[in-house]
């Protein structure tokens, strides 16, 4: 009788009781701001240091695949470029280059970043349904803070991203200063003190699809895998993840693309040439759904 059962059992039996959603690339678009901020810088910024776009990008980019994020509050102190030429004057590559930088994206990202369609209303249709939604991003806490504080503050019951720890002065790579950065992570932190989504801050190494920040999650909030959904644009991390725990993945495909105008920038300026980077990809029989919009998720609930 208990194999009857079992048989009979719809698939869907399992109330949904936690969302976990990816942030970028599945709530919002980090490129739609973060593209035209540094199309922007790099004119400006070539035409004072004397070297081709390409060449200041790559020289950013390999601090990008470093660190692994584009918003490292050091970012360009860390450049081959700030070594050569301003380490003993890294006050002028301050005024000069580093405030220009994160000024524009701040710009940007105020002008820029909005939710992708259905996002909001979605949000808010779970949390009526009376289930939860928690946010699991690679982002650096103080950025991940930022976003959440412009976009979705009270819609989302907790966020989990990476901490931002500063840069050990015997690393072999380093700032040529910290103090600018350190004022901008604190900057951002005062600012989004009074958040209403709880924060959670990860090691680095916790980086998805490391299980560890997902491990968390299900242990904060009780639910076991079956009563979960995770929904994310990368099938590398985000999917991945989802499957090392057998919680059911919802690919966002609608944000696995980046725009045909900012390829240039994404994937060869910013982007170090390595031939020998494998993809891992999630395969095909892991996806639960696929989803156009980010609505589609409460089918599947």
């Amino acid at each position: 009788m208990i194999q009857s059962a079992i048989s009979q059992k719809s698939p869907n039996a399992v109330r949904t009781k936690l969302v976990i959603t990816d942030v970028d690339g599945t709530l919002s678009s980090f490129w739609d701001y973060f593209v035209p901020a540094v199309r922007e810088f790099l004119r400006e910024a070539s035409l004072q240091a004397r070297l081709s776009i390409d060449e200041l990008a790559l020289d950013i980019g390999h601090v990008i695949e470093r660190r692994g994020t584009h918003e490292y509050p050091w970012l360009l102190e860390e450049t081959s470029f700030a070594w050569k030429h301003f380490q003993e004057s890294s006050d002028e590559f301050l005024e000069c280059f580093v405030k220009p930088f994160w000024e524009a994206l701040d710009k940007n990202r105020s002008k820029y970043l909005r939710p992708f369609p259905g996002v909001i209303d979605t949000l808010s249709e779970l949390k009526d349904q009376g289930i939860q939604v928690v946010a699991l991003s690679d982002a650096p806490d103080y950025m991940a803070r930022a976003r959440n504080k412009q976009l979705f503050d009270g819609l989302l019951d907790a966020v989990y991203a990476l901490e931002t720890g500063d840069p050990k002065e015997d690393q072999i790579y380093r700032p040529i200063s910290t103090e600018y950065g350190r004022k901008r992570v604190s900057a951002i932190m005062e600012s989004t003190a009074d958040l209403k989504s709880r924060f959670h801050v990860l090691p680095q190494n916790c980086e998805k699809p490391c299980p560890t920040g997902l491990d968390k999650i299900l242990e904060d909030f009780d639910v076991y895998p079956q009563e979960a959904l995770f929904i994310g644009d990368s099938l590398s991390k985000d999917g991945v993840v989802a499957a090392s725990r057998g919680i059911r993945f919802l690919w966002a495909h609608y944000g696995h693309h980046v725009p045909a105008e900012y390829e240039e920038i994404v994937h060869y300026q910013l982007k170090p040439r390595r031939d020998d980077v494998v993809s891992k990809q999630l395969p095909n029989h892991l996806i639960t759904s696929v989803a156009a919009r980010y609505d589609e998720l409460l089918s599947h609930i």
